[in-house]
């Protein structure tokens, strides 16, 4: 290991300057720090003590003052007379009358065994205790100390004789911001006023002069019960116990402000700091005035560095003298040539594809916003590989690379006039070409197609490809490199999903994309502040015509955009993964809603529809016993529904979570039934109580039919399957009629109600039973 060589004499001459200064600054700092603390200390412990005894001195004056007040109550004929009469209005008013004289903030009548006769209180005083009434007879009075709530009171117990003992007069005086205002005063400090209701307590914080925030309150809210004296960032403070117990309750806690302490002392710390910056700056001078005359040669190779790392080539100083300076400027030399031959690698790799040697997505951007800035008008040509990912998995990553190489080949000669070719990512390469009217563009674009779908001879192998293309017009389908960028994939996703050979990009993708965009967004916020909310729609049991169950549909007023359809917000819930946050959402309101018209009187089971996704998350089960465990209900009057596609996307795993759920109580339905495709051998192995046939066979129930055939067809497989039957969709009286000639178990639909908001259920109920009579009439009449 070689080491770094010494120093010269400038730089230890520089050294040697400043750091006696530092020095230097650094004790005379610790000794002034050292000074300030002891004597702040000290004063505040003096000050702080002096305070003590003035509020010590307060609180006694201030009970003697009571005491007096209280002396002339007791003494006073007409509060004997009101207490003599006995009579409980006279004595509570004499009470409140004379409490209001001497200024108590509460008073309390004992009678000669201390129970009460009359009191200002609406609840019972604590601390009354046998030891401080015979106290109180013993010494003339007895004083002790309460807290409630966020007030704490001096309490004076005194004897009421007239002759011999007859009553005794419990009064408190509030120990209020007026009396921590006269301490703070006399003792210039400031005063709050904490008690605690045990030994073991923490204290809370009382009456005050100063606003306590933050942690200042919690430590001396927190702070020991030992009168010590004690500190914090802003205050030196000491607690006094106020009253006369071991385990004081209640205590004034006097504050001294460091910032007053240590005002004076900042000035002279200001002073001394001026003085030590003014030598710190007579040395940096002198150390510039050695620096400037002794290490010229040193500046001018800074220069040189300095030149070098701003890009440019400058040539090397003429420095005479020799030794480390000279090699200093060959390695600067040296090293100024290495960084250019880095940068130009470095540029390539930056704009280079490793594999292809095609530009890179760095490149294809950075032409295309030369494009964007000069208002040219091209066309892009996307081309995406389909197969690229099975090939590396199956045949190796060199294969992969010997494909992706024969594909750059082909795009150069098949696009001679293209102004760059670009492997921009994967198996997706990017073509900017000039512009071409879409006639040519079509043309040339299957072309191409079709060239490299060609079979490749890749290591003596004949090897086809299937390739997803797009194209895009520039400026008009995108006009930057964002727009671009997310264009592009869009294209290349609708190409996807409808298997062209080629996809123009069409104008509208980009703002359907980002409204999907904006409400996947805002639903996660809608569901942190409850932005949704749920409407039911009522189920008639169709033989009896009452109501039996409403099923919950989730609905979404967005701020901006208004009301969204529940199969657009619920399908991006799907497929940004919110679906399980929707749904326990849909379930806890759900749970809250039921208890809140159960107390109404609103006696209904609830339908709740879970999603495809839903019946593969394991915590599902445990969600809803958790949301629903103490259900004034049973799990039973709780029915989910799930579509048949939803059980046919993965059986396996549908058909356990279905047999976990009906384990836990609940119903199961299948919803939609008859626009599926499950099978009566599926339906007959489902875990299911009930069938929902789906509205689009019973909107037209009374004129089709067609649909009165597959309707009451359907009735009576589900029945002989020993499965509930309900028919959603009834907008029609005919219908209903029908429908219950079937025997259809529960109806639903405009004609019995449309969804309605959770606070209008009881009345909607209320409605529907009006409407039962009419029901039963009509229904009766049509199957005579």
């Amino acid at each position: 290991m070689r080491w770094l060589p010494r120093p010269g004499f400038r730089g230890r001459l520089i050294i040697a300057m400043i750091s006696l200064v530092a020095v230097v600054s650094l004790v005379i700092g610790a000794l002034l720090m050292v000074y300030l603390f002891e004597d702040e200390e000290s004063r505040a412990l003096t000050q702080l003590t002096i305070g003590e005894r003035i509020a010590r001195e307060v609180m006694e004056r201030r009970t003697d003052l009571e005491l007096s007040r209280l002396s002339v109550v007791v003494q006073d004929f007409g509060f004997l007379s009101a207490l003599a009469s006995r009579d409980a209005a006279t004595i509570g008013s004499a009470l409140a009358n004379h409490s209001r004289r001497v200024g108590a903030d509460f008073a309390v009548l004992l009678d000669n065994d201390g129970e009460p006769i009359a009191s200002t209180l609406s609840r019972t005083l604590p601390g009354i205790t046998p030891e401080r009434l015979a106290t109180a007879r013993r010494a003339g009075f007895s004083r002790f100390l309460i807290s409630t709530a966020a007030r704490g009171f001096e309490v004076l117990i005194i004897p009421v004789e007239a002759p011999g003992l007859r009553a005794w007069l419990v009064t408190g005086f509030a120990l209020d911001e007026a009396l921590a205002n006269l301490m703070a005063r006399l003792s210039g400090t400031s005063v709050f006023f904490r008690a605690r209701s045990g030994p073991t307590e923490a204290y809370r914080l009382l009456e005050s002069t100063v606003e306590l925030k933050g942690s200042l309150a919690q430590d001396l809210g927190q702070a020991s019960a030992n009168p010590d004296m004690f500190d914090s960032a802003r205050y030196f403070s000491q607690a006094i116990n106020l009253g006369a117990d071991t385990s004081p309750s209640i205590q004034a806690v006097m504050l001294l402000s460091r910032e007053a302490s240590l005002q004076n002392y900042y000035e002279r710390a200001k002073e001394i700091a001026l003085l030590v910056s003014a030598i710190l700056v007579l040395a940096i001078l002198l150390a510039l005035v050695i620096a400037r005359n002794l290490g010229r040669p040193v500046l001018e190779l800074a220069d040189y560095a300095r030149a070098v790392g701003e890009g440019e080539t400058p040539a090397p100083p003429a420095i005479r003298t020799g030794g480390e300076l000279g090699q200093l400027r060959d390695a600067l030399r040296d090293m100024l040539t290495s960084l250019r031959e880095r940068e130009a690698q470095i540029r390539y790799t930056a704009s280079h594809d490793e594999v292809t040697g095609l530009g890179n997505r760095n490149a294809l951007m950075e032409a295309a916003n030369s494009l964007f800035e000069a208002g040219t008008g091209g066309t892009l040509i996307g081309i995406r590989l389909n197969d690229l990912s099975d090939i590396n998995d199956t045949l190796g990553l060199e294969f992969g690379d010997k494909v992706l190489t024969a594909i750059s080949w082909r795009l150069h000669r098949a696009l001679p006039d293209a102004w760059l070719v670009a492997r921009t990512g994967g198996g997706e390469f990017l073509a900017l070409l000039p512009a071409r009217s879409p006639d040519i563009l079509d043309t040339e674009a299957q072309a191409l197609h079709d060239r490299i779908e060609e079979p490749l001879l890749v290591d003596d192998t004949p090897f086809a490809l299937r390739v997803t293309m797009v194209t895009l017009q520039l400026p008009s389908d995108a006009a930057n490199p964002n727009e671009l960028r997310r264009r592009l994939n869009l294209t290349f996703e609708q190409a996807r999903q409808h298997s062209e050979t080629v996809s123009h990009y069409q104008p509208g993708q980009d703002e359907s994309h980002l409204r999907e965009l904006k409400l996947i967004g805002d639903l996660h916020t809608a569901l942190a502040n409850n932005g949704l909310h749920m409407h039911y729609q009522p189920k008639l049991d169709v033989r009896t015509g009452q109501l039996a169950q409403v099923e919950a549909l989730v609905r979404w007023n967005h701020p901006e955009l208004g009301n969204i359809v529940p199969d657009e917000f619920i399908f991006l819930a799907e497929q940004s993964g919110q679906i399980h946050e929707l749904t326990a959402y849909i379930l806890q309101c759900v749970a809250n809603d039921a208890r809140a018209w159960s107390e109404v009187g609103v006696d209904a089971g609830v339908a709740i529809n879970l999603s495809a996704k839903d019946l593969t998350w394991p915590a599902l089960t445990d969600r809803i016993a958790a949301i629903f465990g103490n259900w004034h209900q049973g799990l039973e009057r709780i029915t989910l529904e799930v579509t048949e596609s939803a059980l046919m996307d993965d059986p396996e795993v549908a058909l356990a979570t279905l047999n976990r759920l009906r384990g836990l109580g609940v119903t199961l339905a299948i919803d939609d039934f008859g626009t599926g495709y499950s099978s009566l051998s599926q339906l007959r192995t489902l875990p299911v109580q009930e069938l929902k046939i789906d509205k689009s066979f019973v909107l037209r129930l009374d004129s089709e039919p067609h649909d009165q055939l597959i309707v009451q067809s359907t009735i009576d497989m589900a029945h002989g399957l020993g499965l509930q039957v309900v028919a959603e969709g009834i907008e029609s009286l005919e219908a209903w009629q029908l429908l219950q000639r079937w025997g259809c178990d529960l109806g639903q639909g405009f004609f019995i109600s449309r969804p309605v908001p959770a606070a209008d259920l009881p009345a909607t109920a209320r409605a529907l039973a009006e409407r039962h009579g009419e029901l039963a009439r009509s229904t009766s009449e049509y199957l005579q």
